[in-house]
């Protein structure tokens, strides 16, 4: 927590943020891509499945990662390699949705969810090595402001150029048909994103503390697993964040409940991604002063009772929102878009809240030797929230969605009541050591 802000390396992250931001929103994994996939597929449950991807793929490559990743005196260079692959990942989605003619729907979502986990687990393995050089690059002091500038000014490029791409390439005035604009949203959410990694890529990495030894697989395991058992504020850490990632993987369901449910066109997802930014940029507001002065702990309590209300609300509209409006202006503001806007933007404001509490929490109480495989091993606690978005999706298809969206909200009151328990790392810093941060 007490190592010296490398203002370099501070800006560089920045830019890295602002750019990643902007690509990824292109695919955004929590609404564009959910819609190609329903698109394609014909079927509630494949939301599920991605969600499902998401979570599970990058714990197997983030363990066997660690061994080296802690090892290594350099991480720059680790992070550069798997950058490729996760580029190279991209544009083969790309490619293979302008291509799109020459499969079936199903097959082309198949090869979209495998490409894409090819992403996620070289993306799990480049984080660890990222998260590495921010600890030792930012002081604790320093770090909720370095994610709340990576957010705000990403998000502010997002709103004045990825959603009115979105909008444009999904809408009737498209220059180009269905899945091709899919695609063209892809390609240049590659070139973006491959443009953050090569800015990134031109940080100074301080010196670091690796591990003495190389572990074999099985002792790597049995140390990850001793993590949980002999560090309380780990264990309670994780515990908080399986129940939120829980809860949050019912975000995606919102957008299916809107097209499938409700019949609202495509072009609806670029309104719910520009309310879904708002509130992020307002959270990342709230998350960058709450953590640099009142600790990461308070972060993660904040992002629990948002992950509740959001879902709380969804439970109310898929089971009474009228099909209806309001005059607003002279004109008619439907019921249904308006409680949406508030799930997508309780989703905004808690995942401006979630990730980055979680990876400044877990960069306050991990041993610098150690680092790497703490954010490893994360993965692999994490692995039981991958069913739950199968479930979810299953429960939306053969019940109803206000069954997946109870059930969430249930999981985030869990959460709450568990981030009430965690200790502040920070509070054991003397007044001396926090004067001098600060």
């Amino acid at each position: 927590m007490l190592v010296p802000l490398h203002r370099r390396n501070y800006i560089l992250g920045i830019i890295n943020g602002i750019l990643f931001q902007t690509g990824y929103r292109l695919a955004d994994p929590m609404t564009v891509l959910p819609l190609l996939l329903i698109r394609l597929s014909g079927v509630t449950w494949i939301v599920g499945l991605l969600q499902a991807i998401i979570i599970t793929a990058p714990a197997v490559p983030a363990i066997l990662a660690s061994r080296f990743i802690d090892t290594a005196e350099r991480k720059l260079p680790i992070f550069n390699f798997y950058s490729v692959i996760r580029f190279l990942a991209l544009m083969g989605m790309a490619l293979a949705v302008l291509a799109g003619g020459y499969l079936s729907g199903v097959l082309l979502a198949a090869l979209l969810l495998s490409l894409f986990a090819i992403w996620l687990s070289a993306q799990a393995v480049s984080t660890m090595a990222f998260m590495d050089i921010v600890a030792k690059s930012t002081p604790t002091t320093k770090r909720g402001s370095f994610w709340m500038w990576r957010q705000m000014i990403g998000l502010s490029l997002v709103l004045t150029v990825a959603v009115p791409l979105v909008h444009y390439l999904l809408g009737d005035n498209s220059p180009a048909e269905f899945p091709a604009n899919y695609g063209l949203l892809l390609l240049g959410s590659a070139l973006i994103l491959g443009a953050s990694w090569l800015v990134y890529s031109r940080v100074k990495e301080p010196p670091s503390k690796p591990a003495r030894h190389k572990l074999t697989v099985r002792q790597n395991i049995a140390r990850g697993l001793g993590f949980w058992r002999q560090d309380l504020r780990y264990r309670r850490m994780v515990r908080v964040v399986l129940l939120l990632a829980s809860a949050g993987a019912v975000g995606p369901f919102f957008m299916a409940l809107a097209v499938q449910e409700w019949d609202f066109p495509d072009t609806v997802a670029a309104t719910f991604v520009t309310v879904q930014i708002l509130a992020q940029m307002a959270g990342s507001i709230l998350q960058g002063r709450v953590s640099d002065r009142l600790g990461n702990r308070k972060v993660l309590i904040f992002a629990s009772f948002t992950g509740f209300l959001a879902a709380l609300v969804a439970v109310f509209s898929a089971a009474f929102a009228p099909a209806g409006g309001m005059d607003v202006f002279g004109y008619t503001l439907s019921y249904r878009l308006l409680l949406l806007c508030i799930c997508f933007a309780g989703s905004g404001f808690y995942t401006a809240q979630l990730w980055p509490g979680y990876m400044n929490y877990l960069m306050d109480i991990a041993p610098e030797r150690k680092r790497p495989s703490y954010f490893g091993f994360t993965n692999l606690f994490l692995l039981p929230v991958g069913v739950v978005p199968l479930i979810f999706g299953w429960l939306a298809q053969t019940v109803s969605f206000q069954i997946v969206f109870g059930i969430a909200a249930v999981i985030a009151a869990a959460a709450a009541v568990l981030s009430l328990r965690i200790k502040e790392p920070r509070d054991d810093l003397t007044a001396d050591q926090l004067q001098a941060l600060s």
